[in-house]
């Protein structure tokens, strides 16, 4: 989706913000995501980027559908969860588009009953992510996109990156997006369990 018609569907929001474009690394960002091919970055998700996947979500959600997410964000800590999903705000404020996050700073029941009842964008950190969906809170079978944020730190802990190869064994065929601040020794392993094949591309 080009931007003009990105800003199109989001009424204005982009260009009420003062953007016009997407910047260099967004458009290559999108470029990639439109091949549907799974992708490792070797970078840090800086404000840039995230915002670049903000556009890349929109695009594999752009309105209301009942039933599955059809975008499942993994970020290690429920700090960083709720910092991406507050920072969707702005941008999905005249859509229908549902975020909901899965933390484990909030209450499980009501985030597992914000899950179900519809949400076509879904993050969160692993251990609550889990829980909610070993409860059936989250069903899988729309979903178009995965994305993994600090997957060297999410490496670091066998536990957390358990969880994460326990949800994605269960997920269908659909694009992996995954970031990395640097090379793991569990990294490659781990990019090779939840992916059949990825490339290794630069921003």
């Amino acid at each position: 989706m080009k931007f003009e018609e990105l800003n199109k569907r989001l009424e204005n929001t982009l260009v009420e913000s003062g953007l016009e474009a997407y910047t260099e690394k967004q458009e290559k960002l999108v470029k990639l995501s439109k091949q549907g091919k799974n992708q490792l970055f070797f970078t840090a998700l800086d404000d840039e980027l995230i915002q670049g996947l903000h556009y890349i979500s929109f695009m594999r959600a752009p309105e209301m559908l009942e039933g599955s997410p059809r975008v499942l964000w993994f970020t290690p800590t429920w700090e960083s969860a709720r910092e991406k999903v507050k920072s969707f705000q702005n941008l999905m404020k005249r859509t229908d588009v549902t975020i909901e996050i899965a933390d484990n700073k909030g209450k499980i029941i009501e985030q597992r009953n914000a899950i179900f009842e519809g949400a076509e964008i879904l993050i969160g950190n692993p251990k609550r992510l889990l829980e909610i969906y070993t409860q059936n809170g989250i069903h899988v079978n729309q979903l178009s996109l995965v994305i993994i944020d600090d997957a060297d730190i999410l490496c670091k802990d066998p536990l957390i990156l358990q969880m994460v190869k326990r949800i994605a064994e269960s997920l269908p065929k659909c694009q992996k997006l995954i970031f990395a601040n640097k090379e793991h020794h569990r990294l490659e392993a781990f990019c090779e369990e939840i992916c059949t094949f990825y490339e290794i591309s630069d921003l």
